[in-house]
């Protein structure tokens, strides 16, 4: 019995020729073919060729493939508690540093201040200095007693 797509009158012809009477059996009855595919399974999955109970629990099963997707998560979450711990740290530090150098700022003027008022204290005390240098002899003999007076009994000042 010859099939659906040879021509018996013709045998030297290709199965799908034009010159066939019926180039194509599921052209002419489509009920047919979607009876067909009704009928049949669907192709294997890739997950099919492991056996449901490996692919549920070998190395490679969706249990371990959920396991490590877990895992990914958890080790996800860690990173980002960590990073959010270092850019707080971060902040913090950068806080502390710029309060040193505020602080480092005002000691720095501080210290300035103190050396100014060293400066004017020597200065004065140079002028005191001078004033008694060139004060005149009279007031050097008048001053004489009290002078006396003030280094036996102590000063006042």
């Amino acid at each position: 019995m010859p099939s659906h797509n040879e021509n018996p009158s013709r045998p030297d012809k290709p199965m799908n020729s034009p010159a066939s009477s019926v180039p194509f059996q599921s052209l002419s009855r489509p009920e047919l073919s979607l009876r067909r595919r009704e009928s049949t399974q669907p192709p294997m999955e890739a997950d099919d060729i492991v056996p449901q109970e490996r692919r549920k629990n070998g190395p490679y099963g969706t249990a371990a493939l959920q396991e490590a997707w877990d895992k990914l998560y958890r080790a996800r979450a860690i990173l980002e508690a960590e990073q959010s711990h270092l850019r707080d740290d971060r902040l913090d530090l950068q806080g502390e540093i710029e309060a040193l150098r505020k602080r480092e700022q005002a000691l720095a003027e501080r210290e300035w201040r103190v050396a100014e008022y060293e400066r004017l204290i020597a200065l004065e005390k140079a002028e005191a200095d001078d004033r008694r240098e060139n004060a005149s002899t009279i007031s050097k003999l008048t001053r004489a007693p009290f002078d006396m007076a003030r280094s036996v009994f102590g000063s006042k000042k």
